[in-house]
């Protein structure tokens, strides 16, 4: 059975001029570069999107509404003000990215019903991992993701900060 820790950032939440660096797909972490965030700035089409407390609660609502319409299995959710996390697994064939996309199909749908119609609530794509093995997924269910500053879900219903 396949399971994953897939991350959705936020649009413009994680600039190239971050203190910490920031992240190029096939690249890793890069240092800050201020040229290249002013760049970003000039092209982007709509503000800065942060993930805050009831925005938070609402991406954790869809996760799980979106679970059972597309039947997957939901084992933890965990926000964060620039992203948000889900670690899901489902008993069929379908590939990562059909349900990566249905997932960010359905928190794109949801907030543009209930909070602002808008272009943009992520970067593009999306961020994936595959579990290793149980070890992998206890440590993301443990201490990983419980480790993040916004609200958190976890299957059975806990919803924590």
């Amino acid at each position: 059975m396949p399971c994953y820790l897939f991350t959705f950032h936020a649009y413009r939440s994680w600039m190239p001029d971050r203190e910490q660096g920031f992240v190029r797909r096939e690249e890793g972490i890069l240092p800050p570069d201020a040229d290249l965030a002013r760049e970003y700035r000039k092209r982007a089409i709509e503000d800065e999107v942060v993930f805050d407390p009831p925005l938070q609660l609402l991406l954790i609502d869809e996760s799980q509404i979106a679970c059972q319409k597309q039947r997957y299995r939901g084992h933890c959710v965990a926000t964060d003000p620039t992203h948000v996390h889900a670690l899901i697994s489902w008993p069929d064939e379908r590939s990562w990215l059909s349900i990566r996309t249905g997932l960010k199909s359905s928190l794109t749908r949801r907030l543009n019903r209930e909070i602002q119609k808008r272009h943009h609530w992520f970067v593009d794509g999306a961020s994936r991992k595959r579990v290793a093995d149980e070890d992998h997924f206890i440590h993301l269910l443990h201490n990983y993701l419980p480790s993040h500053r916004g609200w958190k879900w976890r299957e059975g219903g806990e919803l924590f900060l």
